[in-house]
């Protein structure tokens, strides 16, 4: 945090959660609170869980359970020595209140829509079981608090993760009973984890494949909703972590390659078409390379910069720009003279390990602007935005949605688009490449 520029919240102060309870009854509603426990467990020492105890929704990956003891455990599991609990909301405590009344201030989603501000809410009621808005707020919620350092929600903020505008829209759509295919993560760090986890939320109905070298350190435990105090002292491999919690949540078919991408078999040896979109949440190693040199599915991930903004990309396959155009290689790696040769692209540089920080909000927030995009793949006129989509949070958030501009002199210019369109044949997403006929 301190990288940010920023401090550790008071580890005094305590933060409630409350919420209203046909709220808390509904799917929105405990996406809410379970990511809610989740991320200020993160952010801070002192949670306390002030709303009364429900069984987990049918929807969600642990049904039937104690809403309660489940997220205490999580909180808990994160940090031994945090002073978590649950109890009724005390004089001097911060109140972070979940739902669209009954409080002053509320953090309220539904759908695809989100809310921060006074109450009553304006967000019109989605009945349909998306989850999505209702972790978004919850995100703006976090930013607001440790923006403000607990200051009030004087000035409202409405948005919607379904075409990432400032204002609400009654859209139904709800990946219930429907499969998203196959889902490749590469990189299993902050985004790459939090992504899974949102997708986890939503649907089960999913093939996942977990691609990254790296262990769990400290330093990761703030940021992903997956790693915990345990992880980290085991030094346990991400993608084993990421596996056993896909399974243990309810997602049959999880395959874990603890290497980087260029040396996956789950990568270099696929079948075409067997890929349906790649989370693409890796930054070493000349990964954008990589991946663009391997004829990839449709591309989607986001990155967290130091301004406290979360930027969402799109890669379609025959589009104008690919990850390159907007990551160019390193200067030391040789472009291949021929775009269907993949021998130079095996090659690699040795990189030395860095320390990286991200505040645990924006690694939420780009987990979830990811897994938004994934859930929607499957929505009759997506895309529904603009490739590149900015989320700010160092002041009033605010949502900025721009094309992306293809890079002259950018490897993809000799790329075969005939080769690119035989390896996505079959792929679930493969009608929304764009080649030119």
């Amino acid at each position: 945090m301190r990288r940010y520029g920023a401090s550790p919240l008071d580890p005094m102060q305590t933060v409630t959660i409350t919420a209203s309870p046909d709220h808390l009854a509904s799917y929105d509603g405990q996406v809410a609170a379970l990511v809610a426990c989740n991320l200020l467990g993160r952010l801070s020492p002192s949670v306390q869980i002030g709303f009364h105890d429900i069984a987990i929704h049918p929807r969600l990956p642990w049904a039937g359970r104690s809403l309660t003891e489940h997220a205490l455990g999580g909180m808990r599991a994160v940090d031994p020595f945090g002073n978590y609990g649950a109890r009724p909301i005390n004089t001097g405590d911060f109140r972070f209140h979940l739902g669209p009344d009954g409080h002053d201030a509320l953090v309220h989603g539904s759908g695809w829509n989100a809310y921060i501000g006074q109450g009553p809410s304006p967000l019109p009621l989605i009945t349909s079981d998306v989850g999505v808005g209702a972790a978004l707020s919850v995100v703006l919620g976090a930013a607001h608090l440790f923006r403000t350092r607990f200051g009030a929600m004087t000035v409202p903020f409405v948005s919607n993760a379904w075409d990432w505008t400032n204002a609400p829209i009654v859209i139904n759509f709800s990946p219930v009973g429907i499969s998203l295919g196959h889902v490749m993560t590469a990189g299993f760090g902050s985004v790459g984890s939090t992504a899974n986890y949102f997708l986890a939320l939503a649907t089960r109905d999913f093939r996942a494949s977990l691609i990254d070298h790296d262990k769990v350190r400290v330093q990761n435990i703030t940021r992903s909703p997956i790693f915990t105090d345990a992880h980290a002292k085991i030094d346990l491999v991400k993608v084993n972590a990421g596996a056993t919690f896909l399974r243990e949540v309810g997602v049959k078919d999880v395959d874990a390659d603890p290497v980087a991408l260029h040396e996956s078999s789950l990568w270099n040896l696929r079948d075409s078409g067997s890929i349906d979109v790649l989370i693409s949440a890796a930054n070493e190693f000349n990964v954008r390379y990589h991946i663009e040199m391997g004829f990839p599915p449709i591309q989607l991930y986001a990155t967290t910069g130091r301004n406290w903004q979360t930027t969402l990309m799109r890669h379609t396959p025959g589009a104008k720009a690919c990850s390159l155009c907007v990551f160019p290689p390193d200067a030391r790696f040789a472009p291949t003279t021929c775009a269907t040769d993949g021998s130079s692209a095996r090659q690699t540089t040795v990189e030395e390990e860095r320390t990286d920080a991200a505040l645990p909000f924006l690694s939420f927030a780009a987990g979830l602007m990811t897994a938004a995009e994934v859930l929607k793949l499957s929505a009759r006129r997506y895309p529904l935005s603009p490739e590149r989509v900015m989320l700010g949070l160092k002041d009033q958030p605010l949502l900025i949605g721009t094309p992306l501009p293809h890079r002259n002199g950018c490897l993809c210019e000799s790329r075969h688009a005939g080769v690119h369109r035989s390896a996505i044949a079959g792929s679930r997403y493969a009608r929304l490449a764009c080649f030119e006929i």
